[in-house]
This record gives C-alpha cells, structure tokens and sequence, in this order.
C-alpha cells in the first residue's frame, strides 16, 4: 500500500472523492484516542461514505472538526436536534458535531492482517459495553499503566539478573 503525505484540506478531497464514488478507503491510524480498539500506526480503518444508517451509536466516523482537524472517534449518542455526540475510545470527554462535518464511516478495522467488520454482532456486542463501561475507563487505564511499568521493571531486572 502507497503512503501519501499531504495537508489535510488535500486529504479531505482525496477522501471525499474516493467515498462518493462509492468507493472505499484505507487509512492507517494514527494517535492514541481509539485505544484500546485501534492502535497508533499498526491499525488500518476502512472507509466509506456516510449513509442515514451510519449516525447512531457505537459507529466510528471519520470527521472535521471546526479547527480543520480531522479525527476519527465513535458516535455515543445523538441528540434530538441531530447533532452527534463523540468520544474517542481511549478518552473521558466528548465533542458534539454535526452530521455535515462527518467525511466518511470506517466499516472495517483491519488488525495484523484481519479484518473485522463493524457490523458484526460480536463487534457490536463488545462495542455496546466499551460505551457502558466508559466511566470506569480511567481506571482501566490507570491498571494498564501500572501492568506495563511492572512489565519493564520485571524485564530490565531480569536482563541484569542473568547477564
């Protein structure tokens, strides 16, 4: 697969253009705000245009902030007026957007060569209960970061341990 660097009014056309022909599109991932679902630089998301369908809960939008960034985050809810709540998997806060800022829908997440569908009923499932759980997230976080400083500690001693 071909990387493109570009600016990102470039990547929009390039997106938009590839989306509304029906097309769809791949994109590496990159930052830490899907985590623990996608990972920066391993991960690819698969993109294609948005349909009515496509604004409600748990989907992943690709979508352009009033300050020109483009993000890639979960809708958690819609409000009555239409406007999109969002919130990255890795994050306690949330955004709201409007449907026009949404560029396209990630329909597939490829991890190490696979590919899962965002449609499926097991996605759907552990998705639904991410959503749930997101007050308890700084906690996951928290044990995650204390797992990995054990890890490294356990690693480096053992490296003087038996050199």
């Amino acid at each position: 697969m071909e990387k493109i660097i570009c600016t990102s009014t470039e990547f929009v056309e390039i997106i938009e253009d590839a989306v509304k022909k029906g097309g769809t599109m791949p994109l590496v991932v990159t930052g830490n705000s899907m985590k623990p679902f996608m990972v920066d630089g391993r991960d690819t998301v698969w993109l294609e245009a948005c349909s009515d369908s496509d604004y409600k809960r748990g989907k992943i939008l690709l979508f352009k902030r009033e300050d020109e960034k483009i993000v890639l985050h979960r809708v958690r809810k819609i409000l009555p007026d239409g406007t999109l709540v969002m919130n990255g998997d890795a994050q306690y806060w949330c955004e709201e957007i409007k449907k026009e800022q949404a560029l396209a829908v990630v329909t597939y997440i490829e991890k190490n060569g696979k590919k899962i569908s965002c449609n499926s009923l097991k996605y759907k499932i552990i998705i639904e209960v991410w959503q749930l759980l997101k007050p308890l997230r700084p906690l996951f976080f928290r044990i995650e970061k204390k797992i990995r400083r054990i890890s490294i500690k356990l690693n480096t001693s053992s490296i003087f341990k038996y050199s």
